[in-house]
């Protein structure tokens, strides 16, 4: 009995460790996001949005800029990003 509950303990661990570094990655994975700014220029902030969702992500520094999740030229962003919450 001990010779067989010493291996599937050791599986069991393995696989639970597998799991959870998936699970690390993924929630890892942060979009870029961009919006214009006063001089209609794209560019890069620090904000967490989705690709999808249910309400439009704005900028939190000004709560009224729109952000995207590509920048297509330097004053054309493109790709709206959403949030889980208003």
């Amino acid at each position: 009995m001990k010779k067989i509950l010493l291996p599937a303990l050791i599986v069991a661990m393995g696989a639970g460790a597998a799991f959870a570094s998936n699970i690390a990655g993924k929630a890892a994975k942060v979009i870029p996001t961009f919006r214009i700014d006063a001089n209609n220029k794209c560019v890069q902030v620090e904000q967490d949005c989705n690709a999808t969702g249910g309400f439009v992500c704005t900028w939190d520094g000004d709560a009224t800029s729109q952000l995207y999740q590509f920048m297509d030229s330097e004053t054309q962003c493109s790709q709206e990003l959403f949030r889980t919450t208003p």
